[in-house]
């Protein structure tokens, strides 16, 4: 098993702190991403530095790693939304050291501490998975062809913002989407988006399950700061192939890429690349 991974801060803003991050078992092929959710300031404020949501980010994977490793030997599908919501539990555990919790935030510049998330487990040739929000996983086989991809849900693209969503100011913007993070109806249809922030209801948001995985397969988990480098064969052919430079090629293939188009391909991204 060939293992790549990397995380990248943004081009675009370098003088923010990292937020995404990333863990890989030493015990086992278990490998966990989490991007954490960009905060915000009011005018004239600095952005937060140390950011609480890049804790959060370390926090649950962590956590999710290490709970991993002491149920690997019996691990099973019905194990992913289990120790998910252990690591959910640490991270409202962290919230409310900060003071943040459903009663005091305000949905804009004191609210909760979140992120998005991507997590991969290899055993006896199935890969057990979850994804969150905008964070995903792709499996190819070994010629390249795209046999698997997690679904994913952007807020940008919600069915609950309001019609006059465009004409609204970006501070009123945020206040509503945040109010729709893990929100659940009387019945307990879905009726935002999900992200880790310690929420119990974060859980019903999790896509999850197994997968068959061969010889020869490419699984990448990643943060959303990836997406559009998957619209380029060259991209996965390079995984694919996995030459020995294959850490040379990719800062090229990356340099290119960012000079094409900055905004698309510098964003702060994570990724993690399995060759089985």
């Amino acid at each position: 098993m060939k293992i790549f991974s990397i995380i990248k801060k943004s081009s675009l803003r370098p003088e923010r702190p990292k937020e995404d991050y990333l863990v890989l078992s030493k015990k086992f092929p278990i490998f966990a991403v989490a991007d954490g959710v960009t905060l915000r300031a009011k005018t004239g404020k600095k952005y937060p530095n140390p950011s609480g949501a890049a804790q959060v980010a370390k926090i649950f994977c962590e956590k999710i790693v290490f709970k991993a490793e002491k149920k690997y030997e019996k691990f099973s599908k019905k194990d992913l939304p289990d120790i998910f919501e252990i690591a959910n539990k640490a991270v409202a555990d962290y919230n409310f050291l900060k003071g943040r919790t459903e009663k005091t935030i305000n949905y804009f510049d004191f609210d909760l501490f979140s992120a998005t998330t991507s997590f991969l487990l290899i055993k006896d040739n199935k890969a057990y998975w979850f994804s969150l929000c905008d964070a995903g996983l792709m499996i190819f086989d070994k010629l390249g062809k795209k046999i698997f991809n997690s679904p994913s849900f952007s807020p940008i693209n919600g069915k609950f913002l309001p019609k006059n969503w465009n004409k609204m100011e970006s501070n009123e913007r945020d206040i509503v989407m945040h109010k729709f993070r893990n929100k659940l109806g009387k019945n307990g249809e879905l009726l935002g988006y999900g992200v880790v922030d310690g929420q119990k209801q974060a859980v019903e948001y999790l896509n999850y399950g197994e997968i068959d995985i061969n010889a020869g397969d490419l699984a990448i988990i990643y943060t959303d700061g990836f997406e559009n480098y998957f619209d380029s064969k060259d991209f996965i052919k390079m995984f694919v192939e996995w030459p020995n430079d294959l850490d040379k090629k990719f800062s090229i293939y990356e340099e290119k890429m960012a000079k094409k188009d900055k905004i698309k391909y510098g964003l702060e991204r994570t990724l993690v690349a399995v060759k089985v």
